[in-house]
């Protein structure tokens, strides 16, 4: 007699069923060692009953701390819901970028790092400040009137214009400090950057390729000899673009030279 060999149907499903299964046991065994060392042998839970702001004051960490404090507080600590916390707080348009810190056992700490103004913007609704990564801030007020350069000529506001005039300004900032800190206007004209500082009516045509070329040597320039004459409001404009060489645009003459009176007949 011929015995006919049954198989066991497949249960792919199966494997994952035992896994999820013993993650159930495991987590429930954990929750219940949890239990019963924080009821009877002191050991304190692990839930947000502080938050902590810092990289900014005021209005703004107290902004901050109204927005965090309903989605953390009385949560536990690695449990809440971090990623909507960090959708809120960098919603704000000033907020660069958030660094959460977990404290245990009852702590959260938030590092907020900020935009800094980098230009004002100068626009027919107002005045505003310019971030390093071409965020449009707040409208200008008494509280923020930072000394940085202004950006007013429309024709240097377009998209790809502003884009440049924010690298040159960043750099000027970080490689040329003080030169930055004299700044009165930066425009983009089709020979490049156009600076304007204080003291000196005359523009300043810096280079396209590098932007710090000469700056230290105008300086001394300017401290030297420029600053001592007395023709400083009448210069037409100082182009740094040359290779360690200044152009110094001299004033014209006001009025054109007079003729003398040709002699009768001629």
């Amino acid at each position: 007699m011929a015995f006919t060999h049954r198989t066991r149907p497949q249960r792919p499903w199966l494997p994952f069923a035992k896994a999820g299964i013993v993650l159930v046991l495991v987590g429930g065994l954990a929750l219940g060692i949890l239990e019963v060392a924080q009821r009877y042998f002191g050991l304190q839970k692990l839930t947000i009953e502080q938050v902590s702001i810092s990289g900014c004051r005021g209005d703004r960490q107290a902004m901050i701390q109204r927005i965090a404090e309903p989605l953390t507080l009385g949560k536990p600590l690695f449990w809440f819901d971090a990623e909507k916390l960090r959708a809120k707080v960098e919603s704000q348009r000033w907020v660069k970028g958030l660094l959460i810190r977990r404290d245990p056992p009852d702590r959260l700490s938030l590092v907020i790092e900020e935009r800094k103004p980098l230009l004002w913007l100068v626009k027919p609704s107002g005045v505003f400040l310019l971030s390093d990564d071409g965020v449009v801030l707040d409208r200008i007020n008494e509280a923020n009137l930072f000394p940085i350069p202004v950006v007013s000529d429309p024709a240097s506001q377009t998209d790809e214009i502003l884009v440049k005039l924010i690298r040159a300004a960043a750099k000027l900032r970080d490689k040329q400090a003080g030169f930055y800190g004299r700044l009165a206007e930066l425009r983009w004209e089709e020979r490049g950057p156009v600076a304007y500082i204080e003291g000196l009516s005359a523009p300043l045509y810096l280079s396209k390729i590098d932007i710090q070329k000469n700056i230290p040597n105008f300086q001394g320039l300017f401290l030297d000899q420029l600053a001592k004459s007395p023709n400083l409001s009448k210069l037409r404009y100082i182009d740094l673009r040359w290779d360690d060489e200044i152009a110094v645009g001299e004033p014209k003459d006001t009025s054109p030279p007079a003729q003398k009176a040709l002699p009768p007949g001629q």
